[in-house]
């Protein structure tokens, strides 16, 4: 039993471990000398008890005063301990952190609207609409991720910070068109938007980890409007750590730069996708994305302090309470 308790005693503190010096103040007192009483006159009377035969000295029960000095004893030393602050450290209670950015960049250029994607009923409908549904299958399975969107056309812009608040991002993946961010293309931009994206977040809350920075990128189409080339991009990006996951989504060879986007993956540690058979065949990537990038967190522990002064103040409350009833039957027994 002694060994099971050890554990939680060595976790025991105490706030103002100071005030244990008050402890002795009790004895210190009674050793102090008796004050000197001014020597009064009075009259010797030796035959008093002849006079009053039923004048009798005041019972005493053996051993009274010695209780009331170990219950006393017991209340101070509650006190001080109460006083002390006694408080029991708490084991951690661990929770999962994700340890992972991830930014999905889509292509909106003016191309996305062709329809040359199948749905699930072999309808055919437009390459946005095939990666929407596949976008936002991929982000419910991603739960713990901080998750960002960056749009790009002939222009690139930052479209949901990262957070984890997937709910929003839902709402604007459902806002996308076709040449919202203008007709053409503009891929190294919109690496350099992620970059700067990435660049902008706060250091890991996780101590001793550094957060991994993973990217999704799809298009349909060649660099046509990037004022930062591609290839000063993707060794920025090299520089930043970042794994580039990059998906070439329908045309033909000639519409889009297979060569960058593999090069892209790559020189990054990432992988390199090509989805030219309907919207089954890009969930079928983003899910083959999910397995090669499982979750990744870390368990972080919280503890806390736990007050434990109540118990020996309710002790050291209850003794004095006896002490007093104590004392006043014996004054009410003298009367």
């Amino acid at each position: 039993m002694l060994d099971s308790m050890l554990p939680w005693l060595h976790r025991i503190e105490f706030q103002w471990a100071w005030l244990w010096l008050v402890l002795p103040l009790p004895l210190a007192a009674r050793l102090l000398p008796p004050p000197r009483l001014a020597h009064r006159q009075s009259v010797h009377v030796p035959n008093l008890p002849n006079l009053l035969p039923d004048a009798q000295p005041a019972a005493r029960t053996p051993g009274r005063g010695k209780i009331r000095a170990i219950v006393f004893g017991a209340s101070w030393f509650c006190l001080v301990l109460a006083a002390a602050r006694p408080q029991l450290t708490m084991p951690p209670s661990y929770q999962e952190v994700s340890v992972r950015d991830l930014v999905l960049v889509l292509d909106v250029s003016a191309s996305m609207a062709t329809e040359d994607m199948r749905d699930g009923q072999g309808e055919s409908v437009s390459r946005l609409s095939a990666m929407q549904e596949a976008v936002r299958s991929f982000i419910r399975a991603r739960d713990e991720d901080n998750i960002g969107l960056i749009v790009f056309g002939s222009q690139a812009y930052p479209f949901a910070p990262l957070s984890r608040d997937h709910q929003v991002l839902m709402a604007r993946i459902d806002e996308l068109a076709p040449a919202m961010a203008g007709p053409q293309t503009s891929i190294g931009d919109a690496l350099g938007s992620t970059i700067k994206m990435l660049q902008g977040m706060a250091p890991s809350s996780v101590p001793g980890t550094q957060q991994e920075r993973m990217v999704v990128l799809l298009t349909d189409g060649r660099d046509t409007s990037s004022t930062l080339p591609p290839e000063t991009a993707l060794r920025l990006a090299k520089d930043e750590h970042m794994t580039l996951h990059t998906i070439a989504m329908g045309g033909t060879n000639e519409d889009i730069d297979l060569d960058l986007l593999k090069k892209m993956a790559a020189q990054t540690g990432g992988t390199f996708h090509a989805a030219t058979q309907g919207t089954a065949s890009l969930q079928g990537i983003y899910d083959t994305i999910d397995r090669l990038t499982p979750r990744n967190v870390t368990r972080l522990g919280w503890s806390y302090r736990l007050p434990l002064y109540p118990y020996p103040l309710a002790a050291a409350l209850f003794g004095l309470f006896i002490l007093l009833l104590s004392l006043t039957g014996r004054r009410g027994g003298h009367g």
